[in-house]
Order: C-alpha cells, then sequence, then structure tokens
C-alpha cells in the first residue's frame, strides 16, 4: 500500500511561492553570488542529481566526468569561456568542486546520451501561446508547464541576473544551473523549451553546446524571436528539443530542433500549442518516435481544447486554468494523472508531476510573470515583472 502522507510530504517539500535571488555583474561574479546565496541546496543538489544520473545511465562517475569535458570543449569552442566562468564562480560561492557544476549543467545531456542517445526514456512538459484577437486584451499571452522529477526540481529559485554584458533576463532554475527550459529577457522576449519525442538517433547525436547552456546564451544575447530561431540553427544543441518563441511583436515560432537538424514552424491562427510530440514529418527521421497516441498527445488535446473555448477572453488567469487542467482527454473525465496538463504522477506511486508553471503576459513596455511551484493547481505563485527596453 502507498504511504500517501509520507508522498506528499517528499513531493512538496517547500509549502510556499518560490525563494527569488537576484545577482548582477562580470561572469564570475554572476556565478559566486549564485553559489553563497544557495550554498545548501546546491551542495545537496550535485549530490543527488549525480548519484541519480551514475543510476539511471548505468554509468561511473569518471564516466559522466569526461562527457561532461567534451561538452566544456564544445562551448569553449563554440561562444568562448563566459559561461565556465560563472560555473567556476557558482562551485566556489558554493564550495564545491567544478566538475559537479560542469556536470548539472550538462545534466539534460548526459541524461539524454548516455549509455547512447536511444536509451532514455520519454519527458513530458506543456506551453502555449496566445496573441492578437485570441486574447482579451490583445497583450501576449503565453505559458509552460515544467513537468518531470521531483528529486531536485522542486527546490527551484527564480534567478534574476543583470550581466555585465547582453540582456538582463529571468529564469526558474535549479540552484546550480545557468539557465532552464523557461527563459525571458528584458527585450520582452520568451523561450520555452521541451522534450521532443524521445530524442535523436545514436547516428545524429552530436557534442554540441549543451542545452541549458545554449538556451542562456539565447536568452542572454538574442532580442527577437527571429534572433532566437536563428542562434538555434546557428548553434544546435546536441540531442532533440521542442522550442516555443514569443516576443513582444507576437512573433511566435516553434521550432523543433534535433542534433543538427531544424524544422521552423509558424502556427495557424492566433495560438499555438507544443508538448512533446513532432507536429510536422520533416523532422521525424532522425527521431526516436514515441508510442501515439500518449501523454503528449492528451496533454496538447486538453490544452488546446481549452483555449479554442476561450478564444477572444485568453488572459493570465486563462493560461493558469489552462495549464492547471485535470482533464483527461484518453478518458474525458476530470482526473488527475499523467496525462492532464497538470500533471499528478504521485497517483501512480511516482515522484514526478508538475513541478512549476510560468505564465507571462507582455505588454507594450513591461514583462509580467507569475511563476507557480509545485502544481499550478496549489496556487502558489510569485509575481515578478522586468520593464521591457
Amino acid at each position: 500500500m502507498i504511504d500517501w502522507s509520507s508522498l506528499f510530504k517528499k513531493a512538496y517539500p517547500w509549502q510556499g511561492t518560490m525563494p527569488v535571488i537576484e545577482i548582477s555583474g562580470e561572469p564570475y561574479d554572476l556565478g559566486f553570488q549564485h553559489g553563497k546565496i544557495c550554498k545548501y541546496m546546491i551542495t545537496k543538489i550535485a549530490d543527488e542529481f549525480i548519484q541519480k544520473l551514475v543510476e539511471i545511465t548505468g554509468v561511473e562517475k569518471s564516466k559522466i566526468i569526461d562527457e561532461a569535458l567534451k561538452y566544456e570543449k564544445a562551448i569553449l569552442g563554440q561562444i568562448g569561456d563566459e559561461y565556465i566562468e560563472e560555473m567556476k564562480g557558482i562551485a566556489d560561492g558554493a564550495e564545491v568542486d567544478y566538475k559537479n557544476i560542469l556536470i548539472l549543467n550538462c545534466g539534460w545531456d548526459l541524461l539524454n546520451s548516455l549509455p547512447t542517445p536511444e536509451t532514455h526514456p520519454s519527458y513530458m512538459c506543456s506551453s502555449f501561446s496566445s496573441f492578437a484577437d485570441d486574447t482579451r486584451n490583445g497583450n501576449l499571452i503565453c505559458g509552460h508547464n515544467d513537468d518531470g522529477a521531483r528529486n531536485i526540481d522542486q527546490f527551484l529559485v527564480l534567478l534574476k541576473a543583470t550581466p555585465a554584458k547582453g540582456r538582463s533576463f529571468a529564469a526558474p532554475v535549479v540552484p546550480g544551473y545557468i539557465g532552464y527550459h523557461r527563459m525571458w529577457n528584458d527585450s520582452g522576449t520568451v523561450l520555452f523549451g521541451l522534450s521532443l519525442e524521445k530524442g535523436v538517433k545514436d547516428e545524429v547525436f552530436d557534442y554540441n553546446i549543451p542545452m541549458w547552456v545554449l538556451l542562456r546564451h539565447l536568452i542572454q544575447y538574442k532580442e527577437s524571436t527571429d534572433e532566437i530561431v536563428q542562434g538555434l540553427a546557428e548553434y544546435p544543441p546536441p540531442t532533440a528539443f521542442n522550442f516555443l518563441i514569443s516576443d513582444k511583436t507576437a512573433s511566435v515560432k516553434i521550432c523543433h530542433v534535433a542534433a543538427n537538424n531544424i524544422v521552423k514552424i509558424s502556427p495557424e491562427g492566433s495560438t499555438a500549442v507544443l508538448t512533446n510530440h513532432a507536429l510536422v514529418d520533416d523532422i521525424k527521421p532522425v527521431l526516436v518516435m514515441r508510442d501515439h497516441p500518449s501523454s503528449t498527445d492528451y496533454r496538447f488535446q486538453t490544452v488546446k481544447r481549452f483555449l479554442d473555448g476561450k478564444k477572444g477572453k485568453i488572459d493570465v488567469k486563462a493560461g493558469k486554468e489552462a495549464l492547471s487542467s485535470h482533464y483527461d482527454s484518453s478518458t474525458k473525465k476530470y482526473y488527475p494523472s499523467a496525462n492532464t496538463p497538470c500533471s499528478h504522477h504521485e497517483y501512480e506511486g511516482k515522484m514526478a508531476g508538475t513541478v512549476s508553471t510560468v505564465v507571462i503576459e507582455i505588454k507594450e513596455k513591461q514583462l509580467s510573470a507569475y511563476i507557480s511551484l509545485g502544481n499550478p493547481c496549489e496556487n502558489r505563485w510569485t509575481e515578478d515583472v522586468l520593464e521591457i527596453k
């Protein structure tokens, strides 16, 4: 029998809103401030994540370090040492080994390439972007659910950074990460990333800039949807990912990216919905495909169904409701499960589900972000504002 009381305590360790940390300065200084503020959590997370990585991939830590150093080489060769210096600053501030911080920031790629790219499981997430006549006041409204294991993502912090170079940005991150798959900047550009099918085939995998570092680089140095799309073509990630990109001009693009392959998709109408499956056939030859229909199809259907019913009235409240939905399109019933946008794998006895949600409204001079810690149905939201420059 499942011990529900114990499980829920583990699933929701923080009974509150997401903590906010603010950092500024040169790369090493950014990292040192981050590391010092989050020292306890980084120490705990790094040790537990690496142990879990060894268990999941079945390879020794020495092999994981060797792989991480290959990604370090890709970073240095393609965009220089800026983020290496920041990771060294995090390590010094938290008083941990730099290689542990490097592994954290290459974690997605390591998880998806070890022991081989074709051996990893399916991952989740749901997102949308609505604009023009579909929204209540014409402002762009977008949102993203971060679904995954609760072992480290339940300890997210909202990182607000003002680098010496490039754009100021914000992102909910695992302490120790320099970037993550929900990021936005003070040019009014929002970047969401989601897993794509089950990743890439072995023969197309390549050691490029690791995902979290790449997303950080794009949000820090690109000022529009089109520039980020160009950046993805210039610096393709090692594995497969879905991207939903939006900006203050209501330019919205979906990109399916798999190693050195990219397919760009413009939304039909004024709302785009994206989960974890390929929307077009062009990218499928290089992917390891999921079974369909599955959770990604059902979550897509639920979010689209809700937003289609709210056309002309989509606002922040509607965005929260769409991503908080417990409607399961596979059964046509309301019951929280792995198939609902607000995912609750704990009802299946698993330590996984939606760990955080972001809903964003972009106005002419202001980007307002609403960020949940834990499932959005818990209604624990932090509001943050970036002035658009």
